[in-house]
């Protein structure tokens, strides 16, 4: 379970299966997506592309080593990341590396 800030836990996120992207070391980590949007609740709302307000599942993980610093939680580090994959073209200008995974493949 998420804590009251929307964020996880190692536990949790290696319990989940889901890939998870360390940004300090540029890698994304556990089973990867050939090709996949991946973008932050704040993201989503920014690009316009907002989450489902009915509880949509995470499609991955990312690490923030200064998420909880000043509340005392140093376990709930990782943030939720959606699939926006379906956006893609729509958003493309507009992402960061981090947020994609993978490679488009071209048809």
């Amino acid at each position: 379970m998420p804590n009251i800030h929307g964020r996880f836990n190692r536990q949790e996120v290696l319990e989940s299966g889901l890939p998870y992207f360390i940004p300090r070391t540029g890698k994304w980590n556990g089973k990867t997506y050939p090709f996949a949007v991946l973008l932050s609740k704040t993201r989503c709302k920014e690009l316009g592309v907002p989450i489902m307000e009915n509880g949509e599942q995470p499609s991955a993980f990312l690490y923030a080593a200064n998420a909880g610093a000043g509340t005392g939680d140093n376990q709930h580090r990782y943030y939720a990341l959606y699939d926006r994959t379906d956006a893609y073209a729509e958003i493309k200008d507009k992402l960061h590396p981090r947020e994609i995974m993978g490679k488009q493949i071209s048809n």
